[in-house]
């Protein structure tokens, strides 16, 4: 029996969290150093976009961190780049955290609340949703939250 709803039955455009777990190693593998050094911090790329989902290269600050937000509908994967990420996540059991350092990744599901946080001096994520939302991920700083650039 399982303990969630099949993609298909909830929206018949997305993509399971295998297959944006897949898609976002394969960014991981692809993207590059030069794109990554050029985008300012707090800044966010858009690298695909289909009626599939979408994915973002975002660079964060020292002091960049997601509310504690529950996802509504849809999967999302976040992969890191380079430097870490903080998931704090809900459970019935209370809050748990775990460190996610370049090439790992989170997923979520709908009903899943959690908050990412940077640890440490700063981080570079490629942040995937399907189905797609069309913008960049809110993630807060210190200063501003996360402005879609041009690069090319």
């Amino acid at each position: 029996m399982l303990d969630f709803t099949e993609p298909y039955l909830l929206a018949p455009s997305s993509l399971t969290p295998t297959a944006l777990r897949e898609r976002a190693e394969a960014l991981l593998t692809v993207t590059d150093p030069a794109v990554v050094d050029d985008l300012p911090v707090g800044a966010a790329v858009e690298l695909r976009g289909n009626f599939l989902y979408d994915a973002w290269l975002v660079k964060l600050g020292p002091d960049a961190a997601s509310d504690l937000h529950a996802h509504e509908r849809g999967f999302g994967t976040v992969a890191v780049v380079a430097g870490a990420l903080r998931e704090t996540r809900a459970s019935a059991d209370g809050l748990d955290e775990r460190v996610v350092t370049a090439g790992e990744t989170v997923a979520t599901r709908p009903g899943d609340t959690h908050r990412l946080t940077v640890d440490g001096a700063g981080a570079v994520a490629v942040y995937l949703a399907s189905p797609p939302k069309g913008a960049p991920p809110r993630i807060l700083t210190s200063t501003a939250s996360v402005e879609p650039v041009a690069v090319g």
